[in-house]
C-alpha cells in the first residue's frame, strides 16, 4: 500500500506513462497533457518550493479555481513533506485572512489577479506569509509560478525531494480543509495522507466495476473535499482515464457538449438543473412532443423499477422502452455529450425522485454521504444495487451507527486527525472511542442503507412541538422548474413558511409566452398569474404532507442567494440561521 498522494502519483506514472492525463483548455482550444509531463511540472515545481525554503511539516495557502496549475501546486506542496491549505476562490479578503493567519501559512500559491489583489489587501495583516506566488499576474515581490516552474526544471533538488516524499509517513498531515461554516468562523479539519489514501482505496473498491477509459469533467471545487477525492485523487487512483477540467461553473454545459464525458461527480444542484432545463423545454414545446416526454417517462420508470429490484423487463415494456428510448431518452443523452454513463452525487441530499428520473432515462447517478471530517466518503450507493433516497451503505473501511437521538456517528481510517488548533471543538465532535458526531440526522434501514432525514441543527420544532425536516421538503419544491432556490422556516413557530428563489430563466420564458409585460424582477413577481404559478406549485405539495408540515404562505425573492451576498457556503449549501436573520422583516410578515 502506497503511503501518500505524491507516492500514489509516482506509482501510476510507471503504469500509464505515455497515456493522457489531463486535459484542458489554453487560449480557446483544449490541450492534453501526458503523465509523465505532468510529473515533470509536479518535480519542477517541487524544486522551486524547496528553494524558496518551504519545508516538512509547513504549511502552503493554495487560492485558486481548479486549474491545472492547481493539482501541480498539490502534489508539489505535499511532495516537500509540507501541507497545503485550499482557499475558496470566491473567499473575501477578511476570509482568506482569517485562514492564513489560523492555519500558520508561511506562503500562497495563487491564480489571478483578482485573487492576488485580495492577497495584498491585507498583506501587512498576514505576518506568517513569506512568498505570495502568483499564476497569472506579477508584481514587484510577487514570484510568478511560471518562472519557478522554469527554474525548477534544473532538478537542483531531486535528490532531497527524493529523500523526503520518502519520509512522508501516513500519519502526516496532508492538508487543512476549512469547513465552509453555516455559523461561526470555520474550522481547519486536519487530512492526513492515511486518510486521503485510504479513503480513495475504499471509494474505488466499490466503484472500479463502473470505471473502464473514463472521460471525467472536473467542475467540483477541488478546495472542498468532495471535489479532490471523489473527482481529483479517485482519477488518479484510478488512472486509466483523461480528467478534463472545465473552464469554469458556469461554461460547464459547453465544455460538456465539446468533451463529451462518460462521467462526473457534482452536487445535486447541476442534475436538478439539467432536468429543469429539460422540462422547461417539453413545456413550452408542441403538445404532441409534450405527450411523447411524458408517456417515455412513464414507460422508463416503470421499467426502472424492474431493474432496480434485479428483476427482468417484461417483453412488451421492452419494447415500449426502446421507442421511448429513440424519441426521448437518446436524444437527452445527446445533449450531455452522448457518451455519459454516470454520475457521482454527494455534498446535500439528492432527490429520490430525481435520481429515479434519470436512471429511467438510462444515466445511472450513483450517491454518497460524507463530511469534510470524513475526507469525505463514508457511505456509496453500490451502483449494481443503487436504492434511490438513500445515501448507499457504508464503503469497506467505515462503520456507522445510529446514537439514541437519531444522530449518525461515523467510525474509521477517513475520520479527520482533528481540528487544527482547536482540541476542544476536536474533543466535541469525535469521542473517546473515535466515533465522530456528524450532526446529520437519519435510520439505517434493514438492508444496511442509509437514509438521513436533515441536519441535526436545522430540524424544525413547531410551536405545537411536531418535528419537521425541512430539506426533504425543500428537495420536493425546487423539482418544480420555476423554483431555483427554496428556504423552508417555522422553528418555534404556529406554522411553516417559505423563501422560495425562482429560476428566473424558467419564468422570463413563461412571462414571455403568456404576454406579460414587466420591466424588474420585483413587477415581474407581483403579477397576479406568476404568484398563482407558484401558490399551485405550494397547494400541490401540501396535498402530500402531513398539515403540520404544510407550507402555509410563501415569499418570492428578487435576488439569488449567493455566496458572496453571504446566504450559501461555498460549497453551495444554505446558511439557514443567516438567511432568518437577513431576511427577519421578510419572515415575520408571513406570521402576522
Amino acid at each position: 500500500m502506497v503511503k501518500s498522494i505524491p507516492e500514489l502519483f509516482d506509482q501510476q506514472i510507471g503504469k500509464y506513462t505515455g497515456n493522457v492525463l489531463v486535459r484542458h483548455k489554453i487560449n480557446g482550444n483544449w490541450e492534453d497533457i501526458l503523465w509523465e509531463d505532468v510529473g515533470k511540472d509536479i518535480a519542477a515545481f517541487t524544486n522551486s518550493l524547496i528553494e524558496i525554503g518551504i519545508n516538512p511539516k509547513d504549511k502552503v495557502a493554495l487560492l485558486s479555481d481548479n486549474r491545472y496549475e492547481w493539482m501541480i501546486s498539490d502534489i508539489a506542496i505535499q511532495s516537500t513533506g509540507a501541507a497545503d491549505v485550499p482557499i475558496y476562490a470566491s473567499s473575501t479578503p477578511a476570509q482568506i485572512e482569517y485562514i492564513l493567519n489560523d492555519s500558520e501559512a508561511i506562503a500562497v500559491v495563487l491564480s489571478t489577479k483578482e485573487q492576488l489583489d485580495k492577497v495584498l489587501e491585507i498583506k501587512d495583516k498576514i505576518p506568517n506569509v513569506k512568498n505570495i506566488i502568483a499564476m497569472d499576474a506579477t508584481v514587484d515581490g510577487v514570484l510568478s509560478f511560471n518562472d519557478l516552474l522554469e527554474k525548477g526544471k534544473s532538478g537542483k533538488f531531486n535528490d532531497e525531494i527524493k529523500k523526503r516524499k520518502e519520509n512522508i509517513q501516513l500519519e502526516d498531515l496532508a492538508t487543512i480543509i476549512y469547513t465552509s461554516g453555516t455559523t461561526g468562523n470555520p474550522k481547519g479539519v486536519m487530512l492526513t495522507q492515511s486518510n486521503f489514501v485510504k479513503d480513495v482505496e475504499a471509494a474505488y473498491a466499490v466503484m472500479k466495476t463502473e470505471m473502464s477509459d473514463e472521460i471525467s469533467l472536473s467542475f467540483l471545487p477541488w478546495t472542498h473535499s468532495f471535489g479532490r477525492t471523489a473527482d481529483l485523487y479517485l482519477g488518479l487512483y484510478h488512472g486509466r482515464g483523461i480528467m478534463v477540467i472545465a473552464e469554469s461553473i458556469q461554461k460547464v454545459a459547453e465544455n460538456m457538449k465539446e468533451i463529451r464525458p462518460t462521467m462526473f461527480a457534482s452536487v445535486p444542484r447541476i442534475y436538478e438543473k439539467v432536468y429543469s432545463k429539460i422540462i422547461s423545454q417539453v413545456e413550452v414545446g408542441p403538445p404532441l412532443k409534450k405527450k411523447i416526454f411524458y408517456w417515455s417517462l412513464k414507460q422508463g420508470r416503470e421499467a426502472a423499477q424492474y431493474k432496480l429490484n434485479n428483476k427482468s423487463v417484461p417483453f412488451l415494456l421492452n419494447l415500449k422502452l426502446s421507442l421511448a428510448d429513440k424519441l426521448v431518452f437518446g436524444k437527452i443523452r445527446d445533449a450531455l455529450g452522448g457518451r455519459f454513463k454516470f454520475g457521482a452525487s454527494g455534498g446535500g441530499p439528492l432527490s429520490k425522485e430525481l435520481g429515479e428520473i434519470f436512471y429511467a432515462m438510462g444515466i445511472k447517478i450513483v450517491e454518497g454521504y460524507g463530511l469534510t471530517e470524513t475526507t469525505p466518503i463514508v457511505t456509496i450507493n453500490p451502483p449494481d444495487a443503487i436504492r434511490f433516497g438513500t445515501v448507499g451503505k457504508p464503503v469497506p473501511t467505515a462503520e456507522v451507527k445510529i446514537a439514541d437521538d437519531g444522530e449518525i456517528l461515523l467510525r474509521g481510517p477517513m475520520i479527520m486527525k482533528g481540528y487544527y488548533n482547536n482540541p476542544e471543538a476536536t474533543k466535541e465532535a469525535i469521542d473517546k472511542d473515535g466515533w465522530f458526531y456528524s450532526g446529520d440526522i437519519g435510520h439505517i434501514d434493514e438492508d444496511g442503507y442509509i437514509h438521513i432525514t436533515d441536519r441535526k441543527k436545522d430540524l424544525i420544532v413547531t410551536a405545537g412541538g411536531k418535528n419537521i425536516a425541512p430539506q426533504p421538503i425543500e428537495n420536493d419544491l425546487k423539482m418544480n422548474m420555476y423554483i431555483e432556490q427554496a428556504v423552508m422556516i417555522g422553528d418555534a413557530k404556529p406554522y411553516c413558511v417559505a423563501l422560495l428563489v425562482p429560476d428566473y430563466e424558467r419564468l422570463e420564458e413563461y412571462a414571455q409566452n403568456n404576454n406579460i409585460q414587466y420591466s424588474s424582477n420585483k413587477e415581474l413577481l407581483q403579477n397576479s398569474d406568476v404568484k398563482k404559478l407558484f401558490q399551485d406549485a405550494i397547494d400541490e405539495l401540501n396535498k402530500e404532507l402531513p398539515r403540520y408540515e404544510t407550507i402555509k404562505y410563501f415569499k418570492l425573492m428578487e435576488n439569488a442567494f449567493e455566496v458572496e451576498s453571504g446566504e450559501l457556503t461555498p460549497s453551495l449549501k444554505v446558511k439557514r440561521f443567516f438567511v432568518q436573520k437577513k431576511y427577519k422583516d421578510i419572515i415575520d410578515k408571513m406570521y402576522k
